[in-house]
């Protein structure tokens, strides 16, 4: 049985050592992608975090191993919350009191970059063209939505799309094998 299918059936049995080992494993790739949605380096983002990992583990029998890795499942339910917590009251409350200039620095300071090292990404995108590794290493290690990638790779967005889609297929093909 490969690896990720028994973290899942642990997960699943509610195994807290499974859960201990997913949140040393994958907690700040899903932080800095949360950082990057709230623009926050702080303690709210920290927030959106445990609020996801709880989500995570209170709703880890929805998962699907058919639509995608463990991995992107809890950074699509990291990115989601975050975008929540963008929309809600209380956080466009907070953003309109900081002033203009600490708002600027932080846009300006932050960098976001995730260890995928810790957690295998980049062993596992070596099989991907140049191209193709670019474009997931925007798009699922940073959170760049498309359009974003594109801006930023300089590239169309059905560009983005295709290469993106193009390097899923080629995942799922080289690790359904294993």
């Amino acid at each position: 049985m490969p690896i990720q299918a028994s973290l899942v059936i642990r997960l699943q049995q509610k195994d807290e050592q499974a859960f201990a080992m997913v949140y040393r494993n994958y907690g700040q790739a899903l932080l800095n992608i949360i950082k990057k949605v709230l623009n926050d380096d702080g303690e709210t983002a920290r927030d959106v975090l445990q609020e996801a990992m709880l989500k995570i583990w209170n709703n880890i029998h929805t998962y699907d191993a058919g639509k995608g890795t463990l991995f992107t499942w809890m950074l699509n339910v990291c990115r989601n919350m975050a975008i929540d917590k963008t929309r809600s009251k209380d956080f466009k409350n907070q953003r309109r009191n900081q002033s203009f200039d600490l708002v600027s620095f932080v846009k300006e300071s932050q960098q976001v970059s995730p260890n995928p090292e810790t957690i295998g990404v980049n062993k596992m995108l070596q099989v991907l063209n140049e191209e193709q590794r670019q474009v997931v290493n925007t798009v699922y290690m940073l959170g760049y939505s498309h359009s974003e990638a594109a801006e930023k790779l300089n590239l169309p967005v059905g560009t983005v799309k295709t290469r993106l889609r193009s390097a899923i297929i080629e995942l799922k093909k080289q690790f359904s094998e294993q």
